[in-house]
């Protein structure tokens, strides 16, 4: 049997299991410190850091009472604290805010405290008590806070913390056959398929836009600023593994052809395995009649951000505890049936999705002919009885129905449904738009954006008779109606393409079309469409002789699929893209 819990007192307001923004390992000690009555840094914390950085003298007076506690639990709030606007200014009100110094200031921000926590959490060196919000330090936290600093017996602790968390036997096992990847070819296989809390940029398209970008503080900017949430954990999981000397981070230097020129860009955030990080691996693995390493999985982790994320982390907790009872391979069958019994309707491809999403968090599941089988001991596991949420959200119906459909096209870009219905994702949007298209439609094409530029264009090699089509994208919650600026936009980028003339746009980026096309089209992709975009769509045509369609999120994954299963050729879809109207190919709504 399992370690697994059910538990009708548990819940959670937290997003633990993942963290992007704390690294330095003094710190995440000064934090497991706080816990420990007896450090050295728990007394100086109260006598001290906290007098010297709360002003609010009320404040201080309750921290010290609170740290002066045993047995000692804190609340998240009392913490983390707060922030007020502007951020820059905001005062000194939180415990862990006054136990590790900023950049600027001598203490914290809300958000970044509210990261080594989640870092203190996820290594196991705090629990949390999801009944009152609470947190208290554990065993190994106690062994890591009293180890000496700098000695073997902390970088022991440390290791040991580290390799209990799933993501680092992930990335590990992605490092282990000698491969050298990039932030982004290791983002793209952590997490959950097609998941809203897991988007990883697609490299091409990155790679693509350096080639494309002559000046270098904009190069240097998007490498920096261009990512996915998946890529951010990438990041951050190598830069723990980098300082414990488990693997270490290489340029990696890449080759990219745009028309008939080849060029040469380079990503600094790339990384190669070392032999201790093998060892490591081993050690992971159980190889060698070393004791296999058991994994810490929390709930939250199962999925961070979806709306009806209380509905989705119970789904996938239920299948690992499936897995983990079952003596022998269990069949997906068996799973759907087992998930039936707990109130959960899923189709065999979601299921399927969800274990493969385990794996890339980190599980070791072995799959066969026959199924899978677990071989992990999990620990720290509990399923709240209590939040199994009010089922599936619209864009997850919307996924289930995509997911049975999609034969042929990778289901990670059923994540362009969440990142449709959020007007704060339109540049990951634009991009996976285009990296669809040409990565699996046959199209050439290339992500542009920016100022007096389209999202991004495609166009055909291949054919008796080639076209390119020029297309924008809209993020939007509620559906588009396409006003009339943004019609009056497209119908610019129309005409700048017709006409050719620097001095119209000296940007010239209609030059990323080959030179002897002489079709076109242009296209609307956005969540779902209402209002009068038809009329618009028309008066477009009208105006510049050149015809366009509009296509919603679902319908755009169902026409890749029709196309890469040769079921729709690139000449009948430009036939779609050129009717000035919707393209429907299923009515989704």
């Amino acid at each position: 049997m399992s370690n697994i819990k059910l538990s009708t007192k548990y819940s959670s307001k937290r997003s633990f299991g993942w963290s992007q923004d704390a690294s330095d390992f003094r710190s995440l000690k000064n934090v497991v410190q706080i816990f420990d009555i007896e450090s050295d840094f728990h007394n100086n914390l109260i006598v001290a850091r906290i007098p010297m950085l709360v002003n609010d003298k009320d404040l201080a007076n309750k921290f010290k009472t609170i740290l002066e506690q045993n047995p000692l639990r804190i609340s998240y709030n009392d913490l983390v604290g707060t922030h007020s606007n502007p951020r820059k200014d905001s005062p000194c009100n939180g415990i862990i805010q006054a136990s590790v110094c900023g950049q600027v200031k001598q203490y914290l921000s809300d958000w970044a405290s509210d990261s080594f926590l989640r870092w203190a959490h996820l290594c196991d060196f705090v629990k949390y008590n999801g009944e009152d919000d609470t947190f208290e330090i554990t065993d190994d936290g106690l062994d890591f806070s009293r180890s000496e600093d700098g000695s073997n017996g902390e970088k022991e602790c440390l290791l040991n913390a580290i390799l209990k968390y799933p993501p680092v036997s992930r990335i590990l096992q992605l490092l282990s056959g000698g491969e050298h990847l990039s932030k982004f070819e290791i983002g793209s296989q952590l997490g959950f398929v097609g998941d809203e809390g897991f988007t990883s940029l697609p490299q091409n398209v990155l790679l693509t836009s350096l080639a494309m970008t002559n000046d270098l503080s904009e190069k240097n900017k998007m490498r920096s600023d261009w990512d996915g949430s998946s890529d951010k954990y990438a990041r951050q999981i190598c830069k723990w593994l980098e300082k414990l000397g488990l693997i270490r981070q290489v340029e990696k230097e890449y080759k990219v052809n745009i028309g008939n020129k080849e060029y040469t860009e380079k990503l600094g955030q790339a990384y190669m395995i070392t032999p201790d990080g093998l060892k490591a691996y081993r050690r992971l693995q159980g190889v060698n009649k070393v004791p296999k390493v058991s994994k810490n999985v929390f709930w939250e982790m199962l999925c961070p951000k979806a709306r009806d994320r209380y509905y989705i982390r119970n789904r996938r907790a239920y299948l690992i505890k499936f897995l983990s009872d079952y003596n022998g391979v269990i069949s997906l069958e068996k799973l759907q049936e087992k998930l039936k019994e707990v109130k959960f309707e899923e189709s065999i491809e979601s299921i399927k999705d969800d274990i493969i999403g385990l794996q890339n968090i980190g599980l070791f599941i072995k799959e066969s002919s026959n199924g899978y089988v677990l071989n992990d001991d999990i620990q720290n596991l509990v399923i709240p009885l209590n939040s199994i949420g009010t089922g599936k959200s619209d864009t997850l119906r919307l996924k289930d129905l995509c997911r049975d459909m999609l034969k042929n096209i990778s289901h990670n870009y059923l994540n362009l449904i969440d990142l449709a219905y959020d007007p704060k994702s339109n540049r990951q949007f634009e991009m996976e738009v285009v990296d669809l298209l040409v990565s699996e439609c046959g199209y050439k094409g290339l992500h542009l954006g920016g100022g007096r530029k389209p999202d991004g264009i495609i166009y055909t090699e291949s054919l008796e008779e080639n076209y390119g089509t020029i297309i924008d994208t809209k993020a939007y919650s509620k559906g588009y109606s396409l006003p009339i600026s943004q019609a009056d936009e497209m119908r610019r980028y129309v005409d700048e393409n017709n006409k050719r003339d620097a001095k119209i746009n000296p940007n010239k980026w209609w030059d990323n079309f080959p030179k002897l096309l002489n079709k076109f089209s242009f296209m609307f992709v956005s969540s779902e469409f209402n209002g009068q975009f038809e009329e618009k769509l028309n008066n477009i045509a009208h105006t510049t002789g050149i015809n366009g369609a509009a296509m919603n999120v679902v319908n755009l994954l169902l026409f890749a699929e029709n196309i890469k299963s040769e079921f729709v050729g690139l000449e009948q879809a430009y036939n779609l893209m050129t009717q000035n109207s919707e393209i429907k190919l299923i009515d989704a709504k």
